[in-house]
């Protein structure tokens, strides 16, 4: 095959597959920010899920030292938020924990798992009792969670 009857093979390909890559529009998406604390201290290295009711994105972020964090959505751009909404709000928060365990020969070895250590209704989207209503600009939702 000649050099330029290669190339125009090589471009039909490329209009024909690249349609096909593009899966879902890009929707645009709204900042979201706010603060998670458990029992009124700012709750740091919790995951912070927004799951849509209907329309939108499913969105996630973490929180820092402060207890502050920025959504994203899950094939998003960090922090770049999400699409305007309703959602259903749920945590994840996990500390390492390290139980005394017998081994086989009755020797106590201790072994480091992780565990979580939020009441478990706010675990999970339906039991969690937190919901958020993302609109068009900037949307700041703050969550106080409480260990009892």
């Amino acid at each position: 095959m000649n050099n330029k009857l290669t190339l125009l093979v090589v471009l039909l390909a490329f209009t024909m597959v690249l349609p096909a890559c593009g899966g879902k529009k890009v929707q645009k998406t709204e900042g979201v920010t706010g603060k998670v604390t458990l029992d009124g201290a700012p709750l740091a290295q919790c995951t912070v899920y927004f799951v849509p009711e209907g329309e939108g994105s499913q969105a996630v972020g973490t929180t820092d030292a402060s207890g502050v964090y920025k959504l994203q959505t899950v094939l998003g751009a960090a922090d770049a938020g999400t699409t305007p909404g309703n959602y259903k709000v749920f945590f994840s928060h996990e500390v390492e924990v390290t139980p005394e365990v017998k081994n086989a020969e009755g020797e106590v070895e201790k072994e480091a798992v992780m565990k979580s250590d939020l009441p478990a209704k706010y675990t999970k989207a339906d039991t969690s009792g937190f919901t958020a209503q993302v609109v068009k600009g900037s949307n700041t939702f703050d969550f106080d969670l409480t260990s009892k």
